[in-house]
């Protein structure tokens, strides 16, 4: 009885110690077979410690499932003190049945001093379509002067700046052909200035005051300023015109005076009679109204405008001399 006893006892011990292995071995396979986890996230800098001037490269990585969508925080508005030299992202790409996504950023400090980096909020939507969010760790950079050595002390290998070294190359005869060829060129302008105004002037003198009064005043009339409501331009227009007539054919100064300065003059003129005097101060007196005094004309006092300066320009016009050689051979005969 003790022997039958013995061997259940046996059997029972047997029957456990296998169960309990077996257990063991399933708990074994099922850690290994532990999926990895649907999103991870991780920030950090290839340095902590620093020197002024020397970059510092921040990487903002996440390793999520591809079911899930991330969305990366904006990292410049958040960091302060440092400032942003580069940046650039890499993926994202599959590794290991997951996709690996990185954002990363250069940067660099002005002045010495301890500078944090804060906790970034990374967003995503799981599988479910909900919306979560996940911190990542504050970092903290020391940035050191670079004079200064990492354990405080100030570094003894600095070299000393050279002093200037005096240029050998003789700059004189580059300065005196630059000044040369500078003179050579505002004298070839200046005669060309002079060559083109004097040109100008003998294709002036060759017409009659009134003829160039005439052309100036047709061609105002095909801009048709007055239609287009240009009234102070239009009369600003033909007083010149009508300023440089008189100008030119009685040799007095209209253009630079004013209506009350040239009054006297206009009075003064023999070759003008009562008429013409009365009705010349009248124009000007009536455009400078116009020009000055914001006055807007009515249409019978534009046309009547045009012809007072029509008038004059008739009744005082004179004929240019025929001066040409083969009229003064005649002559001479």
């Amino acid at each position: 009885m003790k022997a039958i006893v013995r061997v259940l006892f046996i059997t029972v011990i047997f029957c456990l110690c296998c169960c309990t292995a077996d257990k063991k071995k399933q708990s074994g396979q099922e850690q290994k077979q532990t999926p990895p986890p649907s999103i991870e996230v991780q920030a950090y800098t290839d340095y902590t410690s620093a020197t002024i001037a020397q970059p510092i490269v921040y990487t903002l990585a996440a390793k999520y499932d591809p079911a899930i969508s991330i969305v990366m925080p904006e990292v410049g508005s958040q960091i302060a003190g440092l400032r942003i030299v580069d940046f650039g992202e890499e993926g994202p790409k599959e590794v290991d049945n997951q996709l690996e996504y990185k954002k990363w950023y250069t940067l660099q400090a002005d002045i010495a001093g301890a500078y944090i980096i804060p906790s970034m909020t990374v967003a995503y939507t799981d599988k479910d379509n909900l919306k979560k969010e996940l911190q990542t760790p504050q970092i903290f950079i020391q940035v050191m002067s670079a004079l200064t050595a990492e354990n405080g002390e100030v570094s003894k290998d600095i070299i000393d700046i050279k002093p200037l070294q005096k240029l050998e190359r003789d700059l004189t005869p580059y300065i005196l052909i630059s000044a040369g060829v500078l003179v050579l060129l505002v004298v070839i302008v200046g005669t060309l200035v002079y060559i083109d105004r004097r040109t100008k002037r003998k294709q002036q003198a060759a017409k009659p005051a009134h003829v160039i009064a005439l052309e100036e005043f047709e061609q105002l009339q095909k801009e048709n300023l007055i239609a287009r409501g240009g009234f102070k331009d239009h009369y600003f227009r033909l007083s010149d015109i009508f300023r440089r007539y008189i100008e030119n054919r009685f040799n007095v100064p209209a253009v630079e005076q004013t209506t009350q300065e040239l009054s006297p003059e206009i009075e003064s003129l023999q070759d003008m009679t009562a008429s013409v005097k009365t009705t010349t101060q009248a124009f000007l007196k009536q455009s400078d109204l116009i020009k000055f005094a914001k006055h807007t004309p009515a249409t019978d006092e534009i046309d009547h405008s045009h012809q007072d300066v029509l008038t004059v320009i008739e009744q005082t016009k004179k004929e240019a001399k025929d001066i040409s050689p083969k009229s003064t051979t005649d002559k001479k005969q």
